[in-house]
């Protein structure tokens, strides 16, 4: 660890702000980084005391020298003073909106190049631009992964917890249990009801481990010099294509782990339940089973996930009464309940008969761990033979189930908090 002082602003990747003078203990790397883009100096540690009445002659003398420079500045014309405009931007954005730094990435690939492009934002670091390459400010982004939560299924109802600096993952402790009963509860709690003065019997909980890295999600699009000359639909193009690529694929890997392997699968995880469905689309009396599979204290939280031919199928079934089981609840969800849980209808379950074509889920037993949002760059000399300009995105972003493994009840049911049909 090394001490410096900062001779700018800084903010550490927590969001937290400390101003021009701060005295901080980082690391050696996050030093070296700061001191070589001459954004921090080295400091022994030590900090001198600052008597109050120092701070005030430091204070008073800013103020006249500000008002010095600002009198500088007035002109006069025709007899009248014109004062020119002072606006003091060291606390404001770098910009306005995304549609403000675009702009600027346009002008930028005519040589026209804005300074702000080579400036680093709130949430940035410094970066050596020879090949081009321009940091967007970290609220920008901010926007895509808005787009990304908003389009996704899944991934709002995961319990989600965000990793802090020089970490690039979480273990977390599960309950190693498999079975539930008076001796047994939780892998390994003991209750007793004892008669007076007799021993008690000290229980000892068993427990097993997950190690959820964080994995790496990433795109890159090159976009023509006719597109990027209309910054409106360029923005809608980033913010909503972009956005909701993200949260396909997101939603895909939770139950598929098709493209990032650090966020684990649903989908035959030892916490899931398959149960057995004969046909090709159920009948009422296998998701009736799927629905008892659940673990019973998930069952006010889990709702239904399946395609859309699934759920054509399911809207035909009706119970031995004549009553549809999938019933119209608006407020609820677009597509009903089924057994009084909303239903949804995604894109990524599996095709009828396969696992995940239907099932039934407690996304609170799953945990999504995150760093930041989606970090956004483009370079204007990447495609400038080809008149078009790089845009890269990536998210760092990791994941798996909670539990160890499904729970056999002392009545030799066998529950979970995911359920898939088999």
């Amino acid at each position: 660890m090394k001490f410096i002082k900062l001779i700018k602003k800084y903010m550490d990747q927590d969001d937290n702000v400390y101003d021009i003078g701060s005295i901080l203990e980082v690391s050696d790397d996050v030093a070296d980084e700061l001191i070589k883009a001459v954004r921090a100096e080295a400091h022994n540690g030590v900090v001198k005391e600052v008597k109050a009445e120092d701070i005030k002659a430091e204070i008073a003398d800013g103020i006249k020298k500000a008002v010095t420079e600002a009198m500088a500045e007035v002109k006069k014309a025709d007899g009248l003073e014109v004062k020119s405009s002072i606006e003091v931007t060291e606390d404001a954005p770098l910009w306005k909106d995304s549609g403000d730094f675009l702009d600027a990435i346009v002008k930028a690939s005519s040589g026209k190049v804005d300074e702000r492009l080579y400036k680093a934002g709130t949430g940035q670091n410094e970066n050596v631009n020879a090949d081009g390459m321009y940091l967007v400010e970290h609220r920008i982004g901010s926007e895509i992964y808005a787009a990304a939560a908003q389009a996704s299924v899944l991934l709002p109802k995961c319990e989600t917890m965000e990793i802090g600096p020089n970490a690039n993952g979480i273990k977390i402790n599960q309950v190693n249990e498999s079975a539930r009963g008076a001796t047994s509860l939780f892998s390994g709690v003991r209750i007793y009801s004892p008669a007076e003065a007799v021993a008690k019997t000290a229980f000892k909980q068993a427990y097993s481990q997950v190690d959820i890295s964080l994995g790496k999600l990433c795109a890159v699009n090159y976009m023509t010099d006719e597109l990027m000359a209309d910054r409106v639909a360029l923005r809608s193009f980033i913010k909503n294509n972009v956005g909701q690529a993200f949260a396909w694929t997101i939603d895909d890997d939770i139950l598929h782990s098709t493209t990032n392997t650090a966020i684990a699968a649903i989908e035959n995880h030892a916490s899931t339940v398959q149960f057995t469905v004969a046909g090709a689309n159920p009948i009422a009396l296998e998701l009736a089973g799927m629905y008892a599979s659940m673990l019973p204290s998930s069952i006010n939280r889990a709702e239904w996930y399946m395609s859309l031919g699934q759920y054509v199928a399911i809207m035909q079934i009706e119970s031995t009464s004549g009553v549809k089981l999938i019933q119209p609840s608006y407020e609820v969800s677009a597509y009903g309940t089924l057994f009084g849980r909303p239903v949804n209808v995604i894109e990524q379950a599996d095709v009828a008969a396969n696992d995940t074509s239907i099932m039934f889920l407690d996304l609170s037993q799953y945990l999504i761990i995150k760093k930041g949002g989606i970090d956004e760059s483009t370079s204007i000399h990447v495609k400038w033979l080809e008149d078009e300009t790089a845009f890269r995105w990536t998210m760092r972003i990791g994941g798996a189930p909670k539990l160890a493994s499904a729970i056999t009840l002392p009545s030799g049911d066998v529950v979970a908090p995911f359920v898939t049909r088999n």
